[in-house]
Parts: C-alpha cells; sequence; structure tokens
C-alpha cells in the first residue's frame, strides 16, 4: 500500500519531501547509527532531517498501524499527527537508540487510545493475522495448498502478543531490543515469547519442520 497520510495540519513536510536530501534509494540506505544522528539533528533544529524519517518509514507505519484497526482512514489521521506532534514537541524529545522502534510504539500508543475514544472500533478483531505468500509454493518444494492452509491456520491461533512478536521480528527485521521498546516490556521476554510461539508452531507443524522458517520469510501481512 502506496497511500501516504494526508498531514492535515500542514503542506509543509510533503513539500520538503519532494526536495528531500536524505532521500532513500537502494543504493543510499543509512546505518542505525546515522539514523540515530539524523534524529538528533532533528531534534536540533533540520526540518529536513525529519522528511527523511518519514519517507522511510511512512508505508512501514501504515502497514503496522493496519493491524490495530481496519478504518484506513484512522490510520492516515494517526500518522499525519504522529508526525506533526514531532514537531510542535521537538524540543522535549531525547535521543533515540531505534527511530523505527520509537515511531511504531508512538504510533500503536495513538491507535490504540483513539480506538477507546470511538465505540464503533472496539468491537474491531484482533490484528496480525498471517497469510502466506504465493511465491511461498514455488520455494517450499513438496508442500500443498492444504499444508499452506494448516500452516496459515496454526500461525494465527497464537495469541496476539506472539503474533505480534513474529510479525516485528520476521517481518519488520526488528532486534529483540526493539521489539521490547513496541511492546513496553523486558527483552528476556520478548526473546521467551518469541521463543514459545517457535516452539509451538514447530510442535503442530512438526511435519513441515524443513520448510518452516524458508516459510516465515515469505510471511505476509
Amino acid at each position: 500500500m502506496n497511500e501516504h497520510p494526508i498531514l492535515e495540519k500542514s503542506q509543509y513536510i510533503t513539500d520538503l519531501s519532494s526536495k528531500n536530501p536524505f532521500k532513500i534509494d537502494a543504493s543510499n540506505q543509512f546505518t542505525e547509527k546515522d539514523e540515530r544522528l539524523v534524529w538528533q539533528q532533528f531534534i536540533d533544529g533540520d526540518d529536513k532531517s525529519l522528511i527523511y524519517i518519514y519517507n522511510k518509514y511512512v508505508d512501514m507505519l501504515y502497514s503496522y498501524g493496519r493491524q490495530f484497526s481496519k478504518n484506513y482512514e484512522l490510520i492516515r489521521d494517526c500518522i499525519g499527527e504522529l508526525f506533526c506532534d514531532l514537531m510542535d514537541k521537538r524540543s522535549g524529545l531525547s535521543s533515540a537508540q531505534s527511530v523505527k522502534a520509537y515511531l511504531f510504539a508512538s504510533l500503536k500508543r495513538r491507535v490504540l487510545k483513539e480506538k477507546k475514544k470511538n465505540e464503533k472500533f472496539l468491537f474491531e478483531e484482533e490484528g496480525f493475522s498471517f497469510s502466506l505468500a504465493e511465491s511461498a509454493l514455488s520455494i517450499s518444494g513438496n508442500l500443498k495448498e492444504q499444508d499452506f492452509a494448516l500452516i496459515n491456520q496454526k500461525l494465527n491461533e497464537l495469541s496476539v502478543n506472539q503474533r505480534e512478536a513474529i510479525y516485528l521480528h520476521f517481518y519488520e527485521g526488528m532486534s529483540y531490543a526493539e521489539i521490547a521498546d513496541v511492546l513496553k516490556i523486558k527483552v528476556d521476554s520478548v526473546r521467551t515469547l518469541t521463543y514459545r510461539a517457535l516452539a509451538s508452531l514447530q510442535k503442530q507443524i512438526d511435519p513441515y519442520l524443513s520448510s518452516f522458517y524458508t516459510l516465515l520469510i515469505c510471511i505476509v501481512i
């Protein structure tokens, strides 16, 4: 999904975005250390640094936000408000060990808060529903469509927290420390949560274990 949230407060961010010197492409990837420096530059008053962050993470944030609500307008609004708040409150921001984890945690908190304020969102289904990519069929060798259906079913029978941990670790490539920041739990708890999720899947999908980790890489949310 390539729709970007509408920043209602100002066109300033989107105007700067087209001129952004930090624009990401395949040959110009910032390291995590570089991103922390960009974040600090933003705190120090450089608006273009926020545009780099916006361009890199807006689509990831949108996909993540959709796991908490299927109301796409709500998700776009929350992302827009998140970035506007960053501009308003930059003087009170602190350094971030992981910009991505900070943004994910902030968006999650904002979306859940908005859902609580509106009764029509309270009865939405729990998030993090997995489905295996069709491309995995050609990678997985002898597995058949019914085998995929079983694996898919068992993935979705995990607890919401387990599914979120798998999503963040395998799909978003987050470290255990970053996931701990998002879930607001200890790093050791994240390790335990992920281990138990994988152990449960291994036990239930034992005949397909040789292909299991390949399939995780092919997960589409």
